[in-house]
C-alpha cells in the first residue's frame, strides 16, 4: 500500500468547510454501510480475514460444544423419562391408597356424628314424653 500524502488546500477557509466531509456525516455514511449489509455477509467477509487452521479449530470448537450439549441434553431427557416413570409406577398406587384411606376416615366420622346426633335426639324425646 503506498503512503499516504496530505494534500494541502490553498484556498480560503470558506471553501474549506464546504468540499470536505464533517465527521458527523462520515460516521452517517458508515452507520449506512453496515445496515445495509446482512448478518451472514459479516460472517463470510469473516472468512477472508481469519486463517484457514483458526477456521477449522474454531470450527471443530463450537461442532464439538454443539454435540456435547445435543448428547447432555439427550441423556437428560431419558434420564427424566425414567424418574417420571418410575416415580408413576411407585407412587401413583400409594396416592390411591392415602385417597381411599381417607375416604374411609370421612365415612366413619360420619357414622359417628350421625349416631351421637340420633342418640340427642332420642334423648330429647325421652325427655319430653
Amino acid at each position: 500500500m503506498a503512503p499516504k500524502q496530505e494534500i494541502i488546500d490553498l484556498r480560503g477557509d470558506e471553501d474549506r468547510d464546504e468540499d470536505f466531509e464533517t465527521e458527523e456525516e462520515d460516521d452517517d455514511f458508515e452507520d449506512d454501510e453496515f445496515e445495509s449489509e446482512t448478518l451472514l455477509e459479516r460472517i463470510a467477509a469473516l472468512a477472508d480475514i481469519i486463517p484457514p487452521t483458526k477456521r477449522h479449530a474454531i470450527a471443530k470448537a463450537v461442532s464439538n460444544t454443539l454435540s456435547t450439549g445435543f448428547y447432555t441434553a439427550q441423556f437428560a431427557g431419558k434420564g427424566l423419562w425414567v424418574v417420571a416413570t418410575s416415580a408413576l409406577l411407585v407412587l401413583m398406587p400409594v396416592a390411591l391408597e392415602m385417597e381411599r384411606e381417607s375416604f374411609a376416615i370421612q365415612q366413619e366420622n360420619s357414622q359417628r356424628v350421625q349416631a351421637t346426633q340420633a342418640a340427642q335426639i332420642q334423648n330429647e324425646v325421652a325427655q319430653t314424653a
